[in-house]
């Protein structure tokens, strides 16, 4: 369950800027590109890793359908085919292919497939969305300004910035947290299983032994 696409999100460094009167509307541009390019970053991120959740979660769960609707299919064909004593078509293979349909299921859950499709899809649309929110207020504030802005509009535009990248920080944190429960929620279901499955294998194997020492077993 991997996290890494091409690279991890990793903003630039904005470094230091001049914020002289004459200078502060050169800095104020470098701030805006630089909250645009951070957000974009996140939301190409989010755009190209879901491309193979996508792929992978729709795979696994047309397979789990298919089995499904197999392991549905063949008892019936069994009595169709069957003739007299003599079965063409196993019934037993229904338990096989509803087996596999477990296990196409299982695997989607355990990679994360299917939810990590629908967080990354969630997420790139929140921060797009918030994106186009900033564009407009940056734009609005923008258009009012003189050659050299005032402190008050510097502040308010810097205060724009900030909601954005916090905005954004905030949404790639909720879902690396969401992914890492998801995760951790998996391991434990998965470990629960393998030990009732070892408790089950123990018994049968204690009543296999019972029934060899039984004399009259």
């Amino acid at each position: 369950m991997t996290r890494r696409v091409s690279q991890d999100i990793r903003p630039a460094e904005l470094g230091s800027l001049d914020w002289r009167p004459e200078q502060a509307r050169q800095s104020l541009d470098v701030i805006y590109e630089y909250v645009v390019g951070v957000a974009l970053q996140a939301i190409n991120w989010y755009l190209t890793a879901r491309r193979p959740k996508k792929r992978w979660a729709q795979r696994l769960r047309v397979g789990a359908i298919i089995m499904v609707a197999v392991a549905g299919v063949l008892p019936v064909l069994s009595q169709i085919f069957g003739s007299g004593s003599s079965v063409k078509i196993q019934p037993a293979w229904a338990t096989v292919a509803l087996a596999i349909a477990v296990a196409l299921v299982a695997l989607d859950r355990f990679f994360g497939f299917s939810t990590a499709w629908a967080r990354y899809m969630a997420t790139g649309q929140a921060i797009s969305a918030a994106l186009n929110q900033f564009r407009f207020d940056w734009q609005k504030s923008a258009c009012q300004l003189a050659d050299q802005p005032t402190q008050e509009n510097v502040d308010h535009l810097l205060s724009l910035a900030k909601q954005l990248i916090a905005k954004t920080d905030d949404l790639v944190q909720a879902e690396t947290l969401q992914w890492v429960k998801e995760f951790q929620e998996t391991l434990t279901e998965i470990e629960r299983s393998a030990q009732a499955q070892g408790k089950l294998s123990n018994n049968h194997g204690r009543e296999g032994r019972a029934r060899q020492s039984d004399p009259g077993g």
